[in-house]
């Protein structure tokens, strides 16, 4: 410890970092890790430690990120405070906003557990679990401006602390930025968006035979990031970063027709629900000369020019940008970005990235596997998978009744799916999870909308469509796209499939992969099957007996069962 004056500096380690915090005697003071301020002696979160670690690595063609961290000290204030934002221990927050000015910002959540490398070492994944707001902080009064920020601090812990089990020793840290975009007065009202959001892997698991899975993927769209991590309508994959797959090759009708979008009349106060300050647009209401820089077709945004005519560098500088972490990050990760078009001062518009989210996720391993040919007996047998290995001891199977599930029957299934993981949790048991569609997914017409903790401890997930019961509904997209009603994440993702080289390609290219959901699913290991009725094998006593008052049924298999997933060969067995 060396005393400077009325100052005392002290080194610390954190994980990975390592950390200089300079504190005053009122312990107001920060430690500033390049363009990152942190203020508190706690811990940064996944959110904020990623955000310290991208500032210290020199990225080309991305600019820094100008952001605040308000650490897990705060949280600790808050609790010990009685849930309340005490005035003296938030002070900080008055002269954070002033320096940040008046310009839209984001007021993230950064959770100890929700990155793979957290304070206590290598863990789960625990993606886009907890609440973070978008605020147009454009009020003309300072006080209603740092009202709204309070108010989305206290709304983040509320919320994170409403999903803690008993006990939890996890905790929050908050993540305050500039969000970089436009601004954009639309016929819909004044609103702000980035010109261009995305989410950035750097593996690619679900890779052709052509191609390098190490070139990774990324997930894009015109407007705000809500759109790549979430799944309520189609955005862009870009398949793969090096040598993504031309438009040619995808449906013409294919496209993303709306975009999320800050409104800026959202300015006074919060209600404590994480959109609120967002609109979800029609592509249509966009300034129309900004579109023409990504490419239309058929009316909807395809982003052709920045991916395959590299327009402002963007598909060069993204690889560049991936490659770079690369060499600093150990393992597989994951970023989220935002680029938009620069013309001040400038005879010509330049492109401006920026990272504002570092994920690592865990290299899983692809060991070969010995998938018996012949077992006492199969239930389930399956061709299109994600997630590899042999999982054993499985008892019980949670299914959602093909006869019985109807989307005004949602809300129910959510609650029973729900309730049935934490009693698994609770006694430290896996299940087989068996649902229509597509888990996970916003839009009710594509399956059932759970986070991720809601179906943490299945061993593995199944999805089908309508039709495993026979019956004949409309299907709200292409019909040529098989699985009835609910649309299934493989029928969005470049896997599976009768022909590798011609319908991967035609109908598989607007992938649900890094969204929060899958990308949970990914890095946890959770097997995630789809059922094709024509192809593949499953034994009607999943879906017998089931009462027709009852969308959810629970299951006892007569002996344990094992799952043999091989993810490199595309099958999947769950025997006895």
């Amino acid at each position: 410890m060396v005393r400077l004056g009325r100052r005392k500096v002290q080194r610390m380690q954190f994980g990975w970092l390592d950390r200089i915090i300079i504190y005053t005697m009122s312990e107001k003071a920060y430690e500033k890790a390049g363009n990152v301020k942190i203020f508190g002696k706690g811990h940064l979160g996944g959110k904020g430690a990623g955000l310290v670690k991208i500032n210290k690595i020199s990225i080309p063609h991305a600019h820094r990120l100008r952001a605040q961290i308000l650490t897990t000290t705060y949280f600790d204030n808050f609790v010990d405070s009685g849930k309340k934002l005490n005035e003296e221990k938030f002070s900080p927050l008055a002269s954070i906003l002033e320096e940040l000015g008046d310009i839209p910002i984001s007021v993230r959540s950064s959770a100890t557990d929700e990155g793979w490398v957290s304070p206590k070492g290598a863990g789960p994944v625990h993606a886009g679990e907890n609440t973070s707001f978008m605020l147009p902080n454009n009020h003309p009064e300072f006080p209603t401006r740092l009202h709204q920020l309070k108010q989305a601090i206290y709304f983040i812990y509320k919320d994170f602390i409403g999903k803690q089990p008993s006990g939890s020793k996890e905790k929050m840290a908050i993540v305050i930025n500039p969000i970089p975009g436009i601004f954009d007065n639309t016929l819909a009202g004044p609103c702000y968006y980035p010109f261009i959001s995305g989410v950035a892997n750097s593996y690619f698991p679900y890779a052709l035979k052509n191609q390098d899975p190490n070139e990774g993927f990324a997930r894009i769209a015109f407007g705000h990031g809500y759109a790549t991590v979430l799944d309520d309508f189609p955005v862009i994959s870009m398949v793969t970063i090096k040598n993504p797959i031309p438009l040619k090759y995808l449906s013409a009708d294919r496209g993303q027709q709306y975009f999320y979008a800050l409104d800026m009349t959202k300015n006074k106060g919060l209600e404590g629900y994480e959109l609120e300050t967002m609109k979800t647009l029609h592509v249509r209401f966009a300034n129309t000369q900004r579109i023409k820089l990504l490419g239309v077709q058929n009316n909807l945004i395809t982003i052709e020019e920045l991916i395959q005519n590299n327009h402002f560098g963007f598909k060069t500088s993204l690889r560049e940008i991936v490659e770079t972490i690369a060499e600093k990050v150990t393992a597989h990760f994951q970023i989220e970005f935002v680029f938009n078009i620069d013309s001040h001062g400038r005879d010509e518009e330049v492109g401006r990235f920026h990272v504002v989210q570092l994920t690592q996720l865990p290299a899983l391993p692809l060991e070969k596997i010995q998938i018996p040919e012949h077992t006492s007996h199969t239930y389930l047998s399956i061709r299109n998978l994600q997630g590899h290995g042999i999982k054993t001891g499985i008892k019980h199977a949670l299914v959602v009744s093909p006869f019985v599930y109807r989307k005004s029957l949602h809300d129910d299934a959510v609650n029973k799916i729900s309730d049935f993981n934490t009693k698994m949790r609770k006694q430290n048991k896996s299940y087989i999870l068996i649902v229509p569609g597509r888990l996970g997914s916003s839009n009710r017409d594509w399956g059932i909308q759970v986070d991720y903790r809601n179906v943490d401890r299945a061993a593995a997930i199944f999805e089908y469509g309508v039709d495993i019961a026979g019956r004949s509904e409309p299907l709200p997209e292409d019909s040529s796209l098989s699985g009835g009603v609910y649309g299934s994440h493989f029928l969005y993702m470049l896997q599976g499939g009768y022909d590798e080289e011609q319908r991967r390609l035609q109908t598989r290219m607007y992938g649900t992969q890094g969204t929060h959901f899958l990308t949970n699913l990914i890095s946890n290991n959770v097997i995630y099957g789809y059922i094709a009725p024509t192809q593949d094998t499953i034994d009607p006593w999943f879906f017998s007996g089931s009462n027709k008052d009852e969308v959810l049924r629970v299951l006892t298999f007569p002996k344990k069962v094992k799952i043999y997933a091989d993810s490199k060969n595309q099958r999947c067995i769950v025997t006895e």
